[in-house]
């Protein structure tokens, strides 16, 4: 809605992974590694919180994304419309 969004730099790091890569899918487990580096003791779960504040922060309704979904079971991907 050309509105400012302030991200934390780990959201930031998601949505550009992932916009830079639309269609493709990350695994949690990759995108642990891209954007919290190789050395991260961080759980897969932290991937599903900063994903879900990110959505609530880009999305028009985050319960049905447009931007970022989900692969259940396994990541997730940028998808353009």
């Amino acid at each position: 809605d050309d509105q400012p969004v302030t991200l934390t730099p780990k959201e930031y790091g998601l949505l550009l992974l992932l916009a830079q890569n639309p269609g493709k899918t990350f695994s949690r487990a990759m995108l642990l590694n891209k954007v919290w580096g190789d050395d991260s003791n961080s759980e897969e779960k932290t991937v599903d919180v900063n994903m879900r504040r990110l959505r609530m922060k880009i999305e028009d309704t985050p319960s049905e994304p447009k931007y970022i979904t989900t692969l259940w079971g396994f990541g997730y991907k940028w998808t353009e419309e």
